[in-house]
C-alpha cells in the first residue's frame, strides 16, 4: 500500500496533493517561504492555486522536486491599464472617521459577479485612483517545491461549497463570502443622512 501511495501520479481532477514550496516573483521578491517553505495543500480541478502551479504538477508523484515558472497569463493574468481608474473624491462615501489612504484595499460590489476589492493607489486633490487588477497580475512566478503527498482525494478532501458549485469558489449559493473589510459605497449616495 505504501508504494502503490509514493507512486501516485497527480492528476488533473480530484487529487490530494500536499507541496512543500517557495514562490517568488521572477527575479524578484519572495512571495511565501522565505526562511523556510511553507506547506500548502489543494485538491486540483477545483481552481485553489493559479493554473500554472496545478498545470505543472500533473503526472508528477510524491517526492518529486521541482524548480519552474509560471507565466501571468496561467497566474493571476495580465495587467489592463482599463482597470486603473479615478474618480472623484465625492463618488466614495466612507463610513464616518474613516480615511482613504495609499495602499487600501476597498470591497466593491460589480453587478451580480459578488464582492471584489480594488486598491487605492494614489489621492490627489479631487480625486481618488483605484486600481481593480490583482496585486501579482503582470507577474511571473518562479516556484521551488517538493511533493510530499499526492493520493485520490476522498469525501473530506472537498468541501460541500466546492461539491455544490463545482468551479472551485468557496461561497454560498446565497453569495455567503465574508471579506472581512468595511463597505465604502461608490457612486450616489441614495440613503437619507440623519
Amino acid at each position: 500500500m505504501t508504494e502503490e501511495v509514493s507512486t501516485y501520479a497527480i492528476e488533473q481532477r480530484s487529487c490530494y496533493v500536499k507541496i512543500r514550496y517557495r514562490v517568488r516573483i521572477a527575479d524578484g521578491p519572495v512571495l511565501k517561504g522565505g526562511a523556510d517553505p511553507e506547506v500548502m495543500d489543494f485538491v486540483t480541478g477545483y481552481g485553489q492555486v493559479v493554473p500554472g502551479l496545478e498545470k505543472r504538477l500533473v503526472g508528477h508523484a510524491a517526492g518529486d522536486k521541482l524548480a519552474f515558472t509560471v507565466p501571468p497569463d496561467e497566474a493571476f493574468g495580465p495587467r489592463h491599464p482599463q482597470l486603473v481608474i479615478e474618480k472623484n473624491k465625492e463618488d466614495f462615501h466612507f463610513p464616518q472617521g474613516m480615511q482613504p489612504m495609499v495602499g487600501m484595499e476597498l470591497p466593491i460590489i460589480l453587478g451580480s459577479e459578488g464582492p471584489d476589492t480594488v486598491m487605492i493607489r494614489e489621492i490627489k486633490e479631487k480625486t481618488i485612483v483605484v486600481d481593480a487588477n490583482h496585486p501579482l497580475s503582470g507577474a511571473s512566478l518562479q516556484y521551488e517545491l517538493e511533493i510530499v503527498e499526492a493520493r485520490p482525494a476522498n469525501a473530506d478532501d472537498v468541501c460541500a461549497e466546492w461539491e455544490e458549485k463545482g468551479d472551485g469558489t468557496s461561497c454560498s449559493a446565497e453569495g455567503a463570502c465574508s471579506s472581512g473589510l468595511c463597505q465604502v459605497v461608490l457612486g450616489n449616495n441614495e440613503q437619507s443622512e440623519n
